[in-house]
């Protein structure tokens, strides 16, 4: 079977609902910035340090559509949290949901 042929196995996303209501973000805001921010960080990947996922690929791996992800996008973007390479179109968390979301998980997890 080729590859994008395959069925996308979904996996799990952990949500640190204290940031997320402080940021005004829903479950998928979340999910597609958790995303976001896993697929930037794949040692393994061509272009390390962005998530060259398409937005549709983004959609199929929460049940939403390209256009829901372009909206969820621009919210991120406007809040601080991810970036856009202008370029290329690629996408990265920035250091705002690094300090607010992955380090309270590891402050949590420290407890």
């Amino acid at each position: 079977m080729k590859k994008r042929d395959e069925k996308i196995k979904l996996g799990y996303t952990t949500i640190m609902h204290d940031p997320r209501i402080r940021f005004e973000l829903s479950n998928n805001d979340y999910c597609v910035a958790d995303a976001i921010y896993h697929l930037s960080h794949n040692p393994e990947s061509s272009v390390y340090g962005w998530c060259y996922a398409s937005r549709e690929k983004l959609g199929k791996f929460f049940g939403l559509s390209r256009q829901s992800v372009i909206t969820i996008i621009k919210k991120l973007q406007n809040k601080g949290l991810i970036e856009i390479n202008q370029d290329t179109n690629h996408l990265r968390t920035t250091q705002l949901w690094y300090s607010e979301f992955v380090m309270f998980e590891l402050r949590k997890r420290s407890l």
